[in-house]
């Protein structure tokens, strides 16, 4: 099957407040309820006999944010609201975040701001000159609240799945960070460890611009994101930058991918010569996992890739809304000239199952499995390359970057680099922008059944990498000092 072909997320900051001229509060008890009625209606969850509390936790999130509504006089606490009721179902598919229609928030910062090093404590990643603290300067509390505990209630609150390390990595930089939240209070002072002494600091509050704000925040996950393409190392490595899977074909990620991928299948012979192949995922956020199966086919053969035992299935929410995002979906790859006859044949028939689905009162459907995915057969053995593969991945690798993994780990390629991210078995999303048109919205319309990693599981890589995963030449050095078999 073709797993996922959402349209992934970008990493998208909050933004946010101009002129109070709205009622917030309003705005917030209609945008909640609307978000809350989009999920009842269009989300496999509430008719997922496997998880009866998912209406319970939509309900919850709805009074919640109504509950806040009283409190929200401007564009900020109704922000957080909404982030916060969308961070309630630890969901990386189930999302609210800003429109292009969305005011701008104002941002401050003490002068430095943490990140999560690889122990897990929350030390100084970025500072100004003046700042009163040094580089690596460990986070001890804040106002008499511990470490961890603030961060959990600060961030990972409005953020969601806090219980990942890879998620706290990649946002725990925003700690430090004010954009007017009603909901938290600002930390005052805080005591830090610094060569082993107590060191107490009266935070000063000072105002920063959005691009000094990003590039202060990067220091903090170390992520990177470089284009999509292919290059010859000097000892031969071959390394495909694989940054994005967007299933576009009108967009940035399938013009690079298309002629790239072509080029590895003419070129197969040439990279068995390599004395290792490198898959680049740094950076990648998601989109179909067509392309990472295609990469698969070229790099361990198509039989390889069906003899991997796969019981896997997924059901959809036949629903109106879900139908017309499909049908979206299916003429802007009728009309792609790249697209595939097998991506074509899979739209028209996913429209036409959903579609009927509907017309019988079906709750869920269940969408066919292809004829070369072997259901209930036991794993075969699967070929050697004869040439090391190695992947890259980064904390923010999910959605169809996690595909990717499970299918190239199945095939036995070995992970480098840090711990990934983690999706429920909610997936495939449609985007609808609420009421207000402030908030663009993400809600997910199939569900897994049967797949082997479990929901929001991340994956640990084979070698971690503790070094800044931003330069890429001492990656590739690094890599290149690894043994070729998993340890």
């Amino acid at each position: 099957m073709i797993r996922r072909f959402a349209f992934p997320l970008s990493m998208l900051a909050l933004v946010g407040a101009g002129p109070d001229t709205r009622d917030w509060g309003a705005t917030l008890r209609g945008d909640a309820q609307a978000f809350h009625d989009d999920i009842a209606a269009n989300h496999p969850g509430p008719v997922n006999a496997l998880d009866p509390g998912f209406a319970k936790r939509n309900d919850a999130g709805l009074a919640l944010a109504l509950k806040r509504a009283a409190q929200v006089h401007d564009y900020p606490g109704y922000r957080f609201a909404m982030a916060a009721y969308a961070a309630g179902f630890d969901d990386g598919h189930l999302a609210a975040f800003p429109s292009n229609d969305a005011p701008v928030l104002a941002s401050r910062w003490p002068g430095f701001l943490t990140g999560y090093d690889s122990s897990g404590g929350q030390v100084v990643m970025t500072r100004a000159d003046d700042a009163p603290l040094p580089i690596g300067a460990r986070l001890v509390d804040c106002d008499g609240r511990r470490a961890e505990a603030l961060a959990a209630a600060n961030v990972g609150a409005f953020d969601g799945r806090w219980f990942l390390a890879s998620r706290r990595a990649l946002r725990g930089g925003r700690l430090f960070v004010d954009q007017g939240n009603p909901f938290v209070k600002r930390p005052a002072r805080c005591t830090f460890s610094v060569g082993g002494k107590p060191v107490a600091v009266a935070l000063r509050w000072q105002a920063i611009d959005d691009g000094t704000l990003a590039k202060r925040l990067a220091d903090t996950n170390q992520r990177t994101r470089e284009s999509i393409g292919a290059k010859v190392l000097p000892d031969g490595t071959r390394w495909f930058t694989l940054s994005g899977f967007d299933g576009n074909p009108d967009g940035a990620d399938a013009k690079a991918l298309v002629p790239m991928i072509a080029a590895m299948r003419t070129d197969r012979d040439a990279l068995r010569q390599a004395p290792r192949i490198i898959l680049d995922l740094r950076g990648n956020n998601g989109g179909s996992s067509d392309w990472s199966l295609q990469v698969a086919q070229i790099l361990w053969g198509a039989d390889a890739v069906a003899g991997i035992a796969d019981d896997s299935y997924v059901e959809w929410r036949p629903s109106a809304a879900v139908i017309e995002t499909m049908r979206h979906y299916q003429q802007q790859f009728d009309a792609a000239p790249d697209a595939t006859p097998r991506v074509k044949a899979y739209f028209a028939t996913m429209v036409d199952g959903l579609t009927k689905a509907q017309a019988a009162g079906q709750a869920l459907w269940r969408e066919p499995s292809e004829p070369s995915s072997p259901k209930g057969a036991t794993s075969t053995p699967v070929a050697p390359l004869g040439v090391p593969v190695y992947f890259i991945t980064d904390t923010g690798c999910g959605s169809a970057c996690l595909d990717a993994v499970d299918l190239w780990r199945a095939l036995g390629a070995i992970q480098v680099g840090q711990e990934t991210s983690a999706d429920t078995l909610y997936m495939d999303v449609r985007n609808p922008v609420l009421p207000s048109g402030l908030t663009r919205t993400a809600v997910p319309m199939k569900v897994y059944r049967g797949r082997p990693r479990g929901s929001n599981v991340p994956v640990k890589p084979d070698f971690a990498y503790a070094g800044d995963l931003r330069d890429t030449g001492r990656l590739a050095a690094w890599i290149a000092t690894l043994p070729h078999t998993r340890e």
